[in-house]
């Protein structure tokens, strides 16, 4: 009996396992990251610690500024949490590595935007898994990537043009 017991109860624990879809995040195009990001730089790990409360997040990245593309390019150092409890999210952070984030304000601290899909390592001046026109991932040069991010700032911040035409204003009266 228990061996039948067995028997049964294996597949049905494994076949959720074998279910899911190893990409279960949803890959923001580096448009919409460019958008929704409030900070964007060129950074390195300085120093990553555990973080000792329960949280959504287990990890504190330390990281220093080397190129600032969009936001605060005063800050000195930046504290992003990383390591989220959100399922499939394997945003990591490991010290001495460069890498360009897309940040978001998390409390009094940051967080990648998009988690893992939204850093991505420099290796000498390269920025590893960048993302082309669709979506999928390619090597290209920092400085490029760089040329690229500009162009959508600014047009996420480049005035609308009205679709219709101002009313036309009220003429004076003439004086008398």
């Amino acid at each position: 009996m228990k061996k039948f017991f067995i028997l049964t109860a294996l597949p049905l624990l494994i076949l959720p396992g074998l279910a899911q879809s190893p990409a279960c995040l949803r890959v923001m195009p580096t448009e919409e990251l460019a958008r929704q990001a409030v900070l964007i730089a060129r950074v390195k790990v300085n120093r990553v610690e555990k973080v000792r409360y329960r949280g959504e997040f287990s990890q504190l990245g330390v990281l220093n500024p080397v190129d600032v593309i969009e936001g605060d390019f005063t800050l000195k150092e930046l504290n992003v949490v990383a390591r989220s409890s959100v399922r499939c999210a394997e945003d990591n952070f490991i010290k001495g590595d460069e890498m360009l984030v897309f940040l978001e304000p998390q409390e009094s601290l940051f967080h990648t935007l998009n988690y893992q899909y939204g850093q991505f390592p420099i290796v000498g001046d390269i920025v590893k898994g960048w993302r082309d026109k669709e979506n999928k991932p390619c090597d290209k040069p920092y400085s490029e990537v760089r040329i690229e991010i500009q162009g959508y700032v600014n047009a996420a911040h480049a005035p609308k043009p009205d679709s219709e035409p101002a009313p036309p204003k009220p003429s004076k009266p003439p004086l008398p």
